[in-house]
């Protein structure tokens, strides 16, 4: 199949940094072209044409008292405004032997980064009935946490602080995919560019949903394992356990669950184990490190290493959502807290629906951290953000 060439040749941005940018979103609109001719000369399909379109201003007040920012040297702006278009397309036969889908996103800033680019783009075929074969770009979601996936080796990368993806950023890779479906096990073959492969296999036993991960990338090999389990009507108890093989070979693991009560008020709580985090004694390092600094480029340095919720090993999570009047209203705290040395964030949105298709909201993010603590290095001092998003 010809489609499968805009999977396998030479790499995108996000997977082959040392080739010119320019050539990914050419290879994209070269398969998003393929994909639409392909729709036209098929006869008695039905098209879809959906997405979302939003606007945000965000206000991050710089937090000179942060060791790395001092004088705001990482040069944080004060606000932010920024806009999205996202579209999808989609086209499938009544006879569902072929399905296309196509994800295009445009954003602009008031900050200079205006993009437009394709996330998604693939031309998947019902080849048997135990075969489907996929080749294009493609968003997989491994896992079953929902803060953090251990198990989400060729998944978009998770902000725990924002882990529904409220304005739809989420980008594919290119890959060839193939679906066998063996007696109730579904097997998903992967390949993709530098010679990375991949394998899930998922299959439903004694009620619990369980999925095997494995991928390798030339001198890297991860395994994980996913299980969930949903306990009559409210509770659903999930873990995930990866374990990564290379220069130096460290685990990452998730235990949690949710309970949604009679009000529909939904509890989710999670632990989350990074064996790649710093220990103490390499957060010790970097904090003298830090105190030692003399110039910029030696802070500039620093700001470039630091990244919160990932300068510890251990961490837990907790969100509640309040919906009410008819699901008009909605009210969401998550809470992200460092078991090291208690430093934590506070996240609370609320949503408020206009129309069916129109929602405004408000998300407020403050930071609790102790002198010395790992949030005390955040180079913010909170983060407001107000937004609206129009459905079609």
């Amino acid at each position: 199949m010809r489609s499968g060439q805009c999977a396998v040749g030479r790499g995108t941005a996000a997977t082959a940094p040392h080739r010119s940018p320019a050539h990914s979103p050419l290879r994209a609109a070269h398969c998003l072209a393929i994909a639409l001719l392909f729709a036209t000369a098929a006869p008695a399909a039905t098209f879809r044409v959906f997405g979302s379109a939003g606007a945000e201003a965000q206000l991050t007040p710089a937090n000179e008292s942060s060791p790395i920012n001092p004088g705001n040297l990482a040069g944080v702006p004060r606000t932010t405004n920024v806009g999205d278009i996202t579209t999808f397309f989609e086209a499938l036969p009544e006879s569902r032997a072929w399905k296309i889908r196509v994800k295009a996103r445009a954003d602009a800033s008031d900050r200079a980064s205006d993009t437009l680019r394709i996330d998604e783009g693939l031309l998947q075929l019902d080849l048997r009935t135990w075969l489907d074969l996929t080749a294009g770009r493609v968003i997989e979601k491994w896992g079953a946490g929902y803060a953090w996936n251990p198990v989400g080796f060729i998944s978009p990368q998770k902000s725990p602080t924002d882990p529904n993806d409220r304005r739809s950023a989420y980008r594919g890779l290119d890959m060839l995919k193939a679906d066998v479906f063996i007696r109730g096990t579904n097997v998903s073959l992967y390949a993709m560019e530098r010679g990375v492969f991949a394998a899930r296999v998922y299959r439903l036993i004694a009620d619990t949903d369980v999925s095997l991960h494995f991928r390798h990338d030339r001198g890297e090999n991860r395994e994980g394992l996913s299980v969930a389990r949903v306990f009559g009507n409210a509770l659903e108890l999930h873990g995930e356990f990866a374990r990564t093989e290379a220069q130096q070979t460290y685990a990452r693991a998730l235990a949690g669950g949710q309970y949604t009560f009679l009000n529909s008020v939904n509890v989710v709580i999670e632990l989350y184990r990074a064996g790649d985090g710093f220990s103490q004694a390499e957060w010790d390092s970097f904090r003298n490190s830090v105190a030692a600094a003399r110039t910029p480029y030696e802070l500039l340095t620093a700001n470039a290493v630091y990244a919160p919720l990932r300068m510890a090993r251990n961490y837990g999570f907790v969100r509640v959502d309040i919906p009410w009047s008819s699901q008009k209203n909605d009210l969401e705290l998550i809470a992200i807290a460092s078991f090291r040395d208690g430093s934590s964030i506070f996240r609370l949105a609320y949503t408020r629906k206009l129309r069916p298709n129109l929602t405004v909201y408000a998300i407020e993010t403050e930071f609790a951290a102790r002198p010395g603590s790992e949030l005390s290095f955040v180079q913010i001092e909170r983060a407001t953000v107000v937004g609206m998003r129009l459905y079609f």
